[in-house]
């Protein structure tokens, strides 16, 4: 019965921090304060959303995907994104400990909306590098203490590599990439790092190749390389 009702609990809370990152990605893009305005308006006609219209997924079904007030379209992305969180909340409580995913929910929670922001704005929350080395460094200490040293070592080398990059190429790669890698890597762990400049690498070249466009950002592909590399860890050596 318990572990029906962590399922259930998982997905609610998915959806709710689903709705989270949908500010998230929106108020910096519109080029709106996190903490202003301190309620959810309708970017169209600007009146307040009330709570009950916006109860995760639900509201957006019962609107029929509408505004209240002015009956402009909502984004079909605010449901994907609440669907998305819930799904993956409730995977990582399916196939992890407790602490691990918690952990693996927060990392993804801060790191989609990066992805977003990213892509639109060519720049980094310094909230994200910052709540996934927290995050990591928990799970590291708590999980992989034998591994702590050589972890910090190559997060360590990753950083000063990356500066000296910055300082030859002043803009070949992005400062929030400089501090962004290092602790996904740190995440990742030591084992893991190179398949994590492997991948972020490649798949930045082909989508710069398929979107004709010489300069992209490369966070969206360290983030999502070393979020599904540090499930494989976590997967392989718990």
């Amino acid at each position: 019965m318990w572990y029906k009702m962590k399922y259930v609990i998982s997905f609610i809370l998915g959806a709710i921090f689903g709705s989270f990152a949908n500010v998230l990605i929106y108020r910096p893009i519109a080029g709106l304060k996190l903490n202003e305005p301190r309620f959810s308006v309708c970017p169209n006609c600007k009146n307040r959303i009330r709570w009950y219209d916006n109860i995760p997924i639900l509201s957006y079904i019962i609107l029929g995907g509408k505004c209240r007030y002015c009956k402009s379209k909502i984004s079909i992305r605010y449901p994907i994104i609440e669907i998305l969180y819930a799904i993956v909340f409730t995977l990582n409580a399916i196939f992890f400990p407790l602490d691990i995913s918690i952990v693996l929910n927060i990392i993804f929670t801060v790191s989609v909306p990066a992805v977003f922001i990213d892509f639109k704005k060519m720049l980094l929350p310094d909230y994200t590098w910052i709540v996934i080395l927290i995050s990591s460094f928990y799970s590291n200490v708590a999980h992989f203490k034998e591994n702590i040293l050589l972890d910090t070592f190559g997060a360590l080398i990753t950083l000063v590599i990356l500066l000296l990059l910055k300082i030859r190429y002043k803009d070949g790669i992005g400062e929030g990439d400089i501090f962004l890698f290092p602790v996904v890597a740190f995440s990742t762990g030591f084992i893991f790092m190179p398949l994590l400049l492997l991948i972020s690498s490649v798949s930045g070249i082909i989508f710069s190749f398929l979107k004709k466009n010489k300069l992209i950002p490369f966070g969206p592909f360290i983030l999502i390389s070393g979020y599904i590399l540090t499930i494989f860890r976590y997967s392989i050596f718990l």
